[in-house]
């Protein structure tokens, strides 16, 4: 059973001498995607214990299936080899992701087929930031400067240690700021029960949500991580000379540097692999369309 042919590599050096592997490749995803045992994308059949195949038979509906079968990876050319190569790329990277650091590592030579894959390593950061923050979370907004003209960047960062540093980070962009937008805002990013801390000033002032506890003090010892983190925001744009283009828009920016701020909280490299292989394999091409969809209306994601 692929329960027992597969298991979490122990070290960095293990998971990078795996992934050269097609058969270890495939019944890792199997081992991520289905834990449980064989789910039909078809019928939503459940089948005890692992698959023995790459291609398993759904004994309700007999339909074969895949392991990419409905998920973000859904009707790709390339194996899945070559996509956990491309998501163990990821994991290693520190700065910053660009089509050109993918076709180089994974030997592409159409920049379009690079763009595309591209697309989808920036969905699964936007899936990884979604995290909520926790415990007691300062939130504030601040100048994008880098941006469009207006633009601003909503945070919400966790507090440790009164303020002397930083647990997860969620970023939002946005060109109009109000209560409601805040409020949408804190209910995607902070966790029902957390204590936020908020400005005194407009449009904060007043502010209040049901399930979560707000707090406000105009200290700046209490927001100088927010204005410290959206210093480090604006500094790694302009070293890395990103611009704002159709393809490669604010929120894509924010949601980089926020993976890239939170990578300290997963124990090490093959945790955070595993984290991404298990979004790759857990969303489907649907979501994915409807992200894009939704990036380019007006108001961009949420």
């Amino acid at each position: 059973m692929i329960d027992s042919l597969v298991h979490t590599p122990k070290s960095e050096a293990e998971c990078a001498l795996r992934l050269y592997d097609e058969s270890w490749c495939a019944a890792y995803a199997v081992r991520l995607r289905w834990p449980q045992g064989f789910v039909c994308p078809v019928c939503a059949a459940s089948h005890q214990g692992y698959v023995q195949s790459e291609k398993p038979l759904c004994r309700a509906c007999g339909r074969s299936s895949s392991i990419t079968a409905g998920t973000l990876l859904h009707g790709s050319k390339k194996s899945i080899a070559t996509w956990l190569r491309a998501l163990w790329w990821l994991s290693g990277e520190h700065t910053s992701v660009s089509i050109a650091k993918l076709k180089h590592h994974l030997g592409f030579r159409s920049y379009q087929t690079g763009w595309a894959w591209m697309k989808k390593l920036r969905f699964i950061l936007h899936q990884v930031n979604r995290t909520q923050c926790r415990g007691i979370v300062l939130v504030d907004a601040v100048a994008a400067d880098d941006c469009d003209k207006g633009d601003q960047l909503l945070t919400s960062v966790e507090s440790i240690a009164r303020g002397r540093s930083t647990g997860r980070l969620r970023i939002k962009v946005s060109a109009v700021l109000n209560q409601e937008f805040i409020a949408q805002f804190c209910r995607q990013a902070v966790t029902p029960g957390s204590i936020i801390i908020v400005p005194g000033r407009t449009p904060f002032d007043g502010f209040h949500m049901q399930e979560i506890v707000c707090t406000v003090d105009d200290s700046i010892f209490h927001h100088e991580d927010v204005l410290r983190i959206s210093a480090c925001y604006r500094l790694w744009r302009r070293q890395k000379k990103f611009r704002c283009t159709a393809q490669h828009n604010d929120q894509d920016l924010v949601d980089e540097f926020c993976y890239f701020y939170n990578r300290s909280l997963y124990t090490d490299r093959v945790h955070l692999f595993e984290t991404l292989v298990s979004v790759a394999l857990n969303h489907s091409h649907d979501d994915f369309r409807s992200l894009i969809e939704q990036s380019a209306a007006p108001g961009g994601v949420q």
